[in-house]
């Protein structure tokens, strides 16, 4: 009897390593997969972070913490209080969030892919997007440029 319970442990303990490992590798193919891309437009630094400037604007990727799927890609410019952040889908497409800093204030607001709010009935970010729309679409342009999210 103690026999067979040993056994039937071993094989519980096994399934869960195994179930385990093929978690770790589907999440490394996955994010590996849809961030490769990403990765390939901007260089790696050697703390291990991709992050470069160009025309004033910093732009980054993050790639997902280990087992998580939701990584992001950056482009702000400081001087400008600006700045996109975009989160690919793993089943394709984006989320996106601006953040602007205006009169000392920071706004952090969840756009859709024409950079208009998702929350229509918050009234102050519609008008801020209305206000700061050339802006927000000059971020948007600039992360198609590096990344070509179409």
């Amino acid at each position: 009897m103690r026999k067979l319970m040993k056994n039937k442990f071993l094989m519980v303990v096994l399934a869960a390593l195994i179930l385990f490992g093929v978690w770790n590798l589907a999440w490394l193919f996955i994010t590996k997969n849809r961030y490769h891309d990403f990765t390939e437009a901007i260089p790696k630094t050697e703390g291990g972070s991709y992050i470069t400037t160009k025309d004033g604007y910093i732009y980054n990727v993050k790639l997902p913490d280990y087992l998580h799927f939701t990584g992001n890609l950056g482009i702000a410019n400081h001087d400008k209080g600006e700045a996109l952040i975009i989160w690919p889908l793993i089943n394709g497409g984006y989320e996106y969030g601006i953040r602007l800093q205006k009169d000392g204030v920071a706004h952090e607001i969840y756009v859709d892919e024409n950079m208009n709010p998702i929350d229509k009935n918050d009234t102050d970010s519609v008008q801020l997007i209305e206000k700061y729309k050339a802006e927000a679409n000059g971020l948007l342009a600039r992360a198609n440029e590096m990344w070509d999210l179409n």
